[in-house]
């Protein structure tokens, strides 16, 4: 059975290392990038199947890296996750304008986010089973 594979970019090296872990208890494969720029260089490569994105990061911040996947014809049909501790509606109708398919407040529960990504899951993978 495929695993689901997921990049996660956020500055913050022990937030990554929490996503990694809860997400490769539910079998799934994560990639963590503190660095924005080389994580959408590694999203053009391999064609994760969902991106997890802080918002709040150095260029390339959250937001730009929606906007360049999303204008991209390769990365345009990959979900995006947006988790931010930004929490305002004009916040969040900000992300989605940007491509964002999903937005999450940080502080977040892992148990939340793993229930996103398997709600935004391309239906192809909707009969994978997770741990």
């Amino acid at each position: 059975m495929k695993k689901i594979r997921i990049v996660a970019i956020d500055d913050v090296a022990d937030i990554l290392d929490l996503i990694e872990y809860n997400l490769n208890k539910e079998g799934m494969d994560v990639t963590t990038f503190t660095d924005s720029a080389e994580g959408v260089d590694f999203i053009n490569k391999t064609l994760p199947d969902i991106v997890v994105s802080d918002w709040m990061m150095p260029e390339p911040n959250g937001l730009q890296v929606c906007s360049a996947l999303k204008s991209n014809d390769l990365t345009k049909n990959i979900p995006i996750i947006m988790l931010t501790c930004k929490g305002s509606l004009t916040d969040y109708k900000e992300a989605m304008d940007a491509g964002a398919t999903d937005y999450v407040v940080k502080p977040v529960r892992m148990e939340e986010l793993v229930r996103r990504i398997k709600l935004v899951l391309p239906l192809n993978f909707q009969r994978v089973k997770f741990g």
